[in-house]
């Protein structure tokens, strides 16, 4: 009897041991996302309350051919987050708040053929072979907002993950240079026009979409 009292005991002892053994420190997620895909560490804050850090990585380029010009682009987007989570109802569903970190960056290269090219509503006169090159980027530092759903990094164990939410990335800047004969026009007043008329066209694309889906675990 003696035996089964120390028995009970030392369960009883050991069972507050065993629920904190199975809280985990952190959850670590690998994502696809409108970003890129990447790696995400969250860590837990309370019960309410979560801090994450990631990045994400993409790349891609692509040739095609329209109004008269051969055009390459290189698309590469790179960008490190530091979020914060709140779960109002200590559940899946998280808002978030916090700022990426953002060198997204386009590029794209064209090349005429013979032919005449308006830009900024001034006509270009080319031989052929003459070319543009140009360079987008966005404002380094971009705050998010957004809400999403996914497991608490405080629980062990697998768990899927969504966010959506607007990166406010600002007007992204434009910058062109020029090369080859043109017809003999001013260069420098191709590219200020090139420039001006890219720039006006961006200027819709100050908030960009997150959507992210990805899986984790919390150990």
């Amino acid at each position: 009897m003696r035996n089964l009292k120390t028995l009970v005991v030392c369960i009883l002892a050991a069972l507050p041991i065993q629920s904190f053994a199975a809280d985990a420190k952190a959850r670590l997620d690998g994502h696809l996302s409108t970003l890129g895909g990447g790696l995400e560490l969250a860590i837990p804050l309370g019960e309410k309350f979560d801090a994450r850090v990631g990045f994400n990585k993409f790349k891609i380029s692509v040739t095609q051919n329209s109004s008269g010009m051969d055009y390459k682009g290189d698309m590469n987007l790179s960008s490190v987050g530091a979020l914060a989570d709140w779960r109002p109802w200590s559940g899946v569903t998280h808002l978030t708040a916090g700022v990426f970190f953002n060198s997204n960056k386009f590029e794209m290269s064209a090349t005429t053929t013979l032919g005449t090219y308006n830009i900024n509503g001034v006509n270009y006169n080319s031989a052929g072979g003459d070319r543009t090159s140009t360079s987008v980027e966005f404002n380094k530092v971009a705050p998010y907002l957004g809400f999403g759903w996914s497991g608490h990094p405080k629980k062990q164990g697998f768990s899927f993950s969504t966010d959506f939410g607007i990166l406010f990335q600002g007007s992204p800047k434009a910058t062109v240079t020029a090369t080859g004969a043109w017809g003999g026009a001013n260069l420098s007043q191709l590219t200020a026009d090139s420039q001006s008329q890219l720039n006006t066209d961006l200027k819709g694309f100050k908030m960009y979409p997150v959507v992210s889906l990805g899986i984790g675990y919390a150990f």
